[in-house]
C-alpha cells in the first residue's frame, strides 16, 4: 500500500473513532476496509459525507427507533457506496453538515478519553 492510501486510510479511522455510535478502537477489519476504500478510489468527501449523512439519519430516525452501537467501518462503506447523484450534490451536502453540526451539538460529549486524543497519540498517522 502507497504512503497515500495510509493516510487516507487514518483519516478514514479517525472519522469513524469520532463518530459516538462507534467502538473505541478499530479493529483490524476496520483498516482492512479503510485501506480498501482507499484503493478503490472512494473520495475523502464521499466518505465524510455518508458518515454525516448515516449520523443525521441515526439520531433523526424517521420510524422514531433508537440504533444500536455501530460495530464496523463495513457500516460507513455501506452508505458511501449507496449515496446517490443528488445525496453527492453540494448543495445536499451542505445541509447534511448543518444537520449533522446541530444533531451534534446537541449530543453529550462521548465518554472515552481515546475519543479526545489526536490521531498520532493513538499510534497511526
Amino acid at each position: 500500500m502507497n504512503d497515500d492510501h495510509a493516510s487516507f486510510a487514518a483519516r478514514i479511522i479517525c472519522l469513524y473513532l469520532d463518530d459516538p455510535d462507534t467502538p473505541d478502537t478499530p479493529s483490524n477489519a476496520d483498516w482492512d476496509i479503510a485501506r480498501g476504500l482507499a484503493e478503490r478510489g472512494i473520495s475523502f468527501d464521499t466518505m465524510h459525507l455518508a458518515f454525516r449523512l448515516a449520523f443525521v439519519r441515526r439520531r433523526a430516525p424517521a420510524d422514531g427507533k433508537a440504533h444500536p452501537p455501530i460495530r464496523s467501518l463495513a457500516y460507513f462503506r455501506a452508505v458511501a457506496l449507496n449515496l446517490t447523484n443528488d445525496e453527492l450534490d453540494p448543495f445536499f451536502a451542505r445541509y447534511v453538515a448543518q444537520l449533522y453540526d446541530r444533531l451534534r451539538s446537541a449530543q453529550p460529549p462521548a465518554p472515552s478519553e481515546n475519543r479526545a486524543q489526536t490521531p498520532d497519540s493513538r499510534g497511526f498517522s
